[in-house]
Order: structure tokens, then sequence, then C-alpha cells
């Protein structure tokens, strides 16, 4: 992994700064490039080839191609066989990159099996050719103001440059609805992000974009050879992991007791000795433990595995640098003890395998069993709905007769508006969220053919859960330990597998991830195989009951109401349920306390100097 960065004039001195802020993607080495059009800059993570032949940025022996590379892709070593014409002159997979795209041009990334955000700077079409992988799984930011383009893996290199930095009022909407903020956008109007399966090609003469997907999403085309499903299914978790496993460092393993990454550890040991392999995982209090899971497993397989506990304490301790290596407002929470475990996970090895993308891919999450049940729902005559929920008591809120309630008035709601509308009766939403939502559910229902479950399933794989909101989780909190992560359940085959299992065996209104429990039988124990779904999710929301995290969430909201960050319309939500303990009421008041905390550290203390 690493970090990258650049823009379209010569100025070495600035490009080292941008590359400095980046330290933490790549402490290895660093390296720069400039001419009378560009300067580029490159920290790297040293993975494979550690020698000074993989250093960035890197250029092809006829130097008409220049490049700076985030990521790995893992099937470099194959595209090597298919590029033999070609004088090699590293082990990296780096220069693979330049000569697929010498070769092949903006079709090489489809060859691609990997993660990656890259710039190539050739110098006969006299543009820049901005990438990131299928999924979104490295970031990339670009500021473009018709005369300036600069670009880079993180927010806070684009920000030492002198550009307008006026906050984009439509992404606090998103960061406070949904957690996160989703791509092009980013929380400044003038900076955006290269969407995932995105080519962006920027002409250094005319100084005008162009964008073009190279990648798109598989349409749902079910197959009911179960049998052959298992086998194919089998194939692919042992092939990903196998490639992952790549690497001239050190790996090793998240293990948080559930099923997916459970089912990653007991593929590796198909292929490393578990008695060596590093394991790493996080406990909470309470209710939220899965340690007793993780011993199973543990005990299982024998790897020597570290854990620890993440507090209160280390919570409102990690507030700060949680805020600045995120550099735009984050919502989702768990981002702190995977910041922990990945600091963990450092002190032993370099780069470690996850079980991220088990759930979108098989169907794992509460959501997708209720829509299951909603499809269900939704057979029940019209009449009889309409009756029901004339009798029920309208209550606005998180008791059972208000679920209850709300489930039978989102009966009625198209299926293309059930994220833009779900828990409206107790919840803000805007409206720049709901046609948002809208908009992306109808793209997922069309693909999935109008199968109402199927979709909420790839809504959440390309839009909700994954690309902008986990990935990006993942990506900053291990980046700012310099480590790699890497997701066998991501691989693009298991996106194109997805769409071939039918909705049936992936999930119900009883079960979840049916197919992939039967393909991993045997593999993981069967306390692993058959427990429910518990999220990596720290007590936080309990934390916020007491009176010193309340005390800065009131503070949070007069701030921000103050300095005109907040509208009317949040700020009487907030105001509304100030008193409420209700689990969703407290994850938007935990969203808000992380808004104060990004603008507090990146617009109040800038003003201030």
């Amino acid at each position: 992994m690493c970090g990258i960065a650049g823009f379209n004039w010569n100025d070495k001195e600035l490009v080292k700064k941008m590359g400095n802020s980046l330290i933490h993607r790549g402490p290895d080495q660093e390296g720069y490039y400039s001419d009378h059009a560009i300067s580029l800059g490159h920290r790297r993570l040293s993975i494979i080839d550690l020698s000074e032949k993989g250093k960035q940025p890197m250029t092809t022996s006829e130097e008409d191609l220049v490049m700076v590379f985030n990521g790995e892709i893992y099937n470099f070593q194959e595209l090597r066989e298919e590029l033999k014409e070609f004088n090699f002159q590293s082990e990296s997979d780096t220069e693979v990159i330049l000569y697929a795209y010498k070769k092949w041009g903006m079709d090489c990334f489809n060859k691609f099996n990997g993660m990656w955000a890259l710039c190539i700077y050739d110098k006969k079409k006299n543009e820049l050719i901005l990438c990131r992988d299928r999924l979104g799984k490295k970031p990339l930011f670009y500021y473009w103001d018709k005369k300036k383009f600069i670009f880079a893996s993180e927010l806070k290199a684009i920000l030492l440059h002198d550009i307008k930095k006026d906050i984009n009022k439509g992404a606090v909407d998103f960061h406070l609805s949904m957690g996160f903020i989703p791509s092009p956008q980013s929380i400044y109007k003038n900076i955006s992000k290269v969407m995932p399966r995105e080519c962006l090609v920027f002409n250094l003469k005319t100084k005008k974009i162009m964008k073009k997907i190279y990648y798109h999403l598989p349409e749902y085309n079910p197959q009911y050879d179960k049998k052959k499903l298992i086998d194919e299914g089998s194939f692919l978790l042992n092939d990903a992991t196998r490639l992952r496993l790549i690497a001239d460092v050190p790996v090793g393993a998240f293990l948080s007791g559930g099923l997916d990454s459970s089912s990653v550890v007991a593929t590796m040991s198909k292929f490393v000795d578990l008695k060596k392999l590093h394991t790493f995982s996080i406990g909470f209090e309470g209710s939220y433990d899965e340690t007793k899971y993780v011993n199973i497993v543990k005990k299982k397989f024998k790897t020597r595995h570290h854990h620890k506990y993440f507090t209160e304490k280390d919570f409102i301790k990690l507030l700060n640098k949680i805020s600045y290596f995120y550099d735009e407002p984050f919502g989702d929470f768990s981002n702190f003890p995977t910041y922990d475990v990945s600091r963990l996970a450092r002190e032993h090895v370099t780069v470690v395998l996850s079980g991220d993308g088990g759930d979108e891919v098989f169907g794992g999450y509460p959501t997708h069993q209720i829509a299951a049940q909603f499809s269900v729902i939704k057979e029940i005559p019209k009449s009889v709905r309409k009756f029901f929920y004339s009798i029920l008591p309208k209550k606005n809120d998180m008791s059972f007769f208000g679920r209850l309630s709300e489930a039978l008035r989102m009966s009625f709601i198209p299926d293309s508006q059930f994220y833009s509308e779900v828990g409206s009766a107790f919840v803000y939403k805007p409206k720049v969220f709901k046609d948002w939502s809208k908009e992306k559910m109808e793209e997922v229902l069309k693909i999935s053919k109008g199968n109402f479950t199927e979709a909420m399933i790839k809504y959440d794989l390309f839009y909700n859960t994954l690309a902008d909101n986990f990935l990006v989780k993942v990506d900053r909190a291990s980046m700012a330990n310099s480590l790699e992560v890497r997701s066998p359940f991501l691989d693009y085959r298991f996106i194109d597998f997805s769409a071939r299992i039918p909705v049936k065996w992936k999930c119900n209104i009883f079960k979840t991830k049916i197919l992939m429990r039967d393909l991993i039988k045997g593999l993981v124990p069967k306390a692993i195989v058959f427990r429910g779904k518990q999220g990596f999710t720290p007590p936080i929301v309990e934390w916020t009951k007491k009176k010193s995290i309340k005390n800065k969430i009131n503070v949070a909201l007069e701030e921000l109401y103050k300095h005109c960050i907040l509208d009317e319309n949040w700020y009487s939500f907030y105001k509304k349920i100030n008193d409420s303990e209700s689990r969703i009421h407290q994850n938007y008041k935990i969203r808000l306390l992380l808004l104060f905390k990004w603008y507090e550290l990146w617009v109040l203390k800038n003003e201030s100097r």
C-alpha cells in the first residue's frame, strides 16, 4: 500500500509536502517526478519486490509512461506471462500495470484482479489517467477549477494547496443520514472522489476531463445447480485467499469470531502453517463482546493469537486522532476499534487478510432478511394491510406498536423508495439523501430484474455498506498504522459469482448466508457456522448515555448550528431526540459528535492560524 499525489504544474517542493502528509500510508520510501507539465509524488509501503527496482514513480524503458500507484494487483504474475514482449526491470506488480496499459490501453483495468488507485502520465497523449478499482477499495480525490488539477490518496494532501475549501452542505446531510459521504462527493464543494470502477482522463493541454466506467454491475442471473455453485464458491475462496497471501513481508489475519473472518483463517490453513500465523482481535464490554467465539476458532486452528479490549477511555483518547486520519466526517464508529486492532497487528505483520465482503456477497445482513420479510408482507392483500394499519395506534417512536405501524406503512411504498423512506417516522431524512437513495435503488432493481431482496443485497454491495463506508473505514484505520488489509471475499470474481446465486440461497425470512454456510461446513466449528450475525460494534451507544459524552454531543449541536453547518431541520431534529435513548437516535448523536470533531480539527483550527 502507498500514498500518491500530483498536480498539473512543476513544483518539486509542494509535491514533496503532499507526499510527507501521506507518510503513514508509505513509511518505507519516497519518490518524486516532475517535468514542465506535471509533478508526481509517491510514499511507499513495501510489500512486493522490496528492492529499489520497485520504487515509484515508475517509468517504462522508453520513458513515455510514468505512474504512481497505490494498491496490489494479485494476478500480476499471470499477466506478466501475457506481456513477455516487454523487458521487465523489476519483480513488482507496478511495472506490470505500466506495460499492461501500454499494450491494452484502458482495457487493461478489466484484466486486473486487485485493489488500486493510480495515475498514469501518458506523455504521447499528454494525458493523466486516474483510475480506481471496481469496488473502490483504495481512495482517490481530485480538485479541478478549470486551471488547476490536483489529486491525492487523501484530502489532507490536497488541502495543502491554496484553493477554495467551501463546505459541501449536501455532504453534511449524507454524513448525518448515512454515516458516510458517497462518491463522487466529498465534504468540500470543489473536491471530488474518483468513482469506483471509473477511469478519469485529464487532458493537460485542453484542461478538460473525460470519465469512463470500465466495469458494469453484473445482472442477476441465477443458476440453480446448488452443487456446482458450492464447488465454484469453494474454488473462489481458495484461489482468492491464495492470491492474497503473495507478499515479501509477514502476513496475518483479523479474526473476529464471525463466520467470514473464521472462513478466511480456515482457508489460509491450506496454504500456510497456522502455528506460525498471527491473528488479531478486539473485545468489548458485555453483550457486545465476541471473545468467546474468537476463542473457539483460536482453539481449533492454534494460531498465534493477539487480543485486546477496547474501552470507553480508548474511544475518548482516539477522537482527535481518528478525525485527523479520516479528514472528512465519517460516522461508522467501528472505525475506532478497527484502528486499534490495526495498531495491534502492525506490531507483528505488515499485511492482514480480513473477512470483509462476505455479508454483501452472500446476503448476511439483517436488512436482507427484512427485505425478504417485506416481500412476504406485500403478498398479503392490500385491503387486509390497510385495515390493520388503520386500527394501529400511530406512534412515531421505537415502541413495538411504533415499529409495527412503520412496517405496515412501508408495505405501501414503492420498492425504489425503501431506503429513502424506511424509518422516516423516527428520523429526519433530507431531500438530497432521499433522491440519491431512490436513484440507486432504481438502478439495482433493474439489474436484479425486480427482485426486491436481491436489489437490497446489491444496494449494500455497491452503494450502502461497502464503497464509501466499510472500505473507507478499513483503509484509513489500517493505513494510519501502515498496515495493508486484503479481503478474499472482495475478489471481483466473487461479485460476479454473487449475481448467479439464487436469492433463496442467500437469505430468507428465517436465515442468512444459506449457501455460504453449506460451502464452509466442516471448515470451521459448528458454533461459528450456525451463529447469528453480530456486527463489529463497540458499546459506544451505551457510552453516549453517560453525562460526559452527552455534554460533548450538546456542545457539538450548538456549535455546529452557530457556525451554520446544521440547518434548521437538523437542529430541530436533534433537539427533539435529545432525551431519547433508542439505538437509532444514539447513532445519529454519535454522527453529530464526529462531525463536530472533524469541524473543530479541520476548519476551526485552520481558521485560527
